[in-house]
């Protein structure tokens, strides 16, 4: 390694200690602070609600996968609601004879934490999700093509409502935590 890769290399060391960045399945060093087993541990205690329509069970079984992939916690200290929007398409690819060629499709899930049993809300807020697929010579196809394309948006809305919700637990104050 040469000497500039050796000072670029402590300068953004330095630089990401400094701005205070802290991965996030790493301890803080308290034994307060929620990290690593502790935050698998709160995240595997997320039950998830139903979520009405075939599109919200691809996404409450992406929720359950990542936040307890062992299954629904038998004593859950949080719940977590959600509710999906309508998918909004828009063209993306228009021929001359004015025919889509591709679909850009958006889903917005808007979803709610609440502290178990207690019912009080921790955490409100909403993510968007999009994918795109293109219009086929055959029906069949397309609808094959737009179905993958749904299954792809709710694997990203629970992949990032996920890790929305580890860092919340992250750095929600243990103080206010409910009783276990």
């Amino acid at each position: 390694m040469s000497l500039l890769h050796r000072i670029v290399f402590l300068f953004v060391f330095i630089f990401l200690t400094g701005c205070g960045f802290r991965p996030l399945y790493v301890g803080q060093g308290t034994n307060d602070s929620v990290s690593g087993k502790q935050l698998v541990k709160e995240l595997a205690a997320v039950f998830v609600d139903e979520i009405p329509d075939r599109t919200g069970q691809i996404l409450h079984r992406s929720l359950v996968d990542r936040l307890s992939p062992r299954g629904e916690p038998q004593t859950p200290r949080y719940r977590l609601s959600v509710r999906l929007s309508e998918a909004a398409l828009s063209q993306q690819g228009v021929r001359q004879d004015n025919l889509a060629t591709r679909y850009v499709m958006t889903f917005t899930a808007y979803y709610t934490l609440y502290s178990y049993p207690g019912n009080r809300v921790l955490l409100s807020d909403s993510t968007v999700g999009r994918s795109s697929y293109d219009v086929q010579l055959s029906p069949y196809a397309t609808d094959v093509a737009e179905q993958t394309a749904k299954e792809r948006i709710m694997k990203i809305l629970g992949d990032d409502i996920a890790l929305r919700l580890a860092a919340f637990l992250k750095s929600y104050d243990v103080s206010e935590k409910p009783e276990q």
